[in-house]
């Protein structure tokens, strides 16, 4: 028997603002926390954050991370989560170089490890924000990205009987990414009824229709 989820949910806006215990940081093998989500989430977390999460990782590491592993840390003064993951899909190991950026493959070990990460958290019934990984600075697809993690969730929940897992709410920051979002959960998980404005669901349900006539 497999395991299951209560609710999968796709939002938009800023995932550092949202009411999550854990918080996915699509991150580096330095852990370094720049601009876009990670940016987000060192203010939301407040003074401090930056360093105590290099010491956890020199902790656990003994210096930084290797492309597509996890380190989970507290998530500092933030008002509501509790756990940050940080998932090295970039690899500034030896500064920036071409292979810094990631492939799919990387995405999708990256988002195993992830799901495996999340269920040794000491707590249950746990709500998770989680992010594109690989997209922006890192240069692949939103949609690409979202697929394989939806994927590799599916298969972590189908090879288990139990999950710490409760909620998993997928992020789109800027309209055409929440929308786009949308359209690639939708396929893996049935999203609560009108958690989705209804011009998102018509413009989804435009683009599949199109898909479908080969346009």
């Amino acid at each position: 028997m497999s395991a299951s989820l209560s609710v999968v949910e796709v939002a938009q806006g800023n995932l550092a603002e949202g009411d999550a215990r854990v918080l996915v940081n699509a991150s580096n093998t330095n852990v370094q926390l720049g601009s876009g989500v990670s940016g987000a989430i060192r203010r939301a977390c407040g003074p401090g954050f930056q360093e105590r999460i290099v010491t956890a990782m020199r902790e656990r590491f003994g210096g930084p991370m290797a492309p597509g592993e996890v380190l989970v840390t507290d998530a500092g003064t933030h008002p509501t989560a509790k756990w940050v993951a940080h998932v090295a899909v970039m690899d500034y190991r030896e500064g920036m170089h071409g292979g810094s950026f990631p492939d799919l493959a990387r995405v999708q070990s990256s988002c195993a490890k992830l799901w495996e990460a999340l269920e040794l958290i000491e707590d249950t019934n746990l709500s998770v924000a989680m992010v594109a990984l690989g997209t922006g600075t890192g240069g692949l697809g939103l949609r690409d990205s979202v697929e394989v993690a939806c994927v590799t969730l599916t298969e972590h929940l189908r090879a288990r009987a139990h999950t710490r897992l409760d909620r998993v709410v997928f992020y789109g920051y800027s309209l055409p990414e929440y929308a786009a979002t949308v359209e690639v959960v939708s396929r893996f998980f049935a999203l609560p009824e009108g958690s989705v404005p209804q011009e998102v669901l018509e413009f989804v349900a435009r683009g599949r229709e199109q898909e479908r006539h080969g346009k």
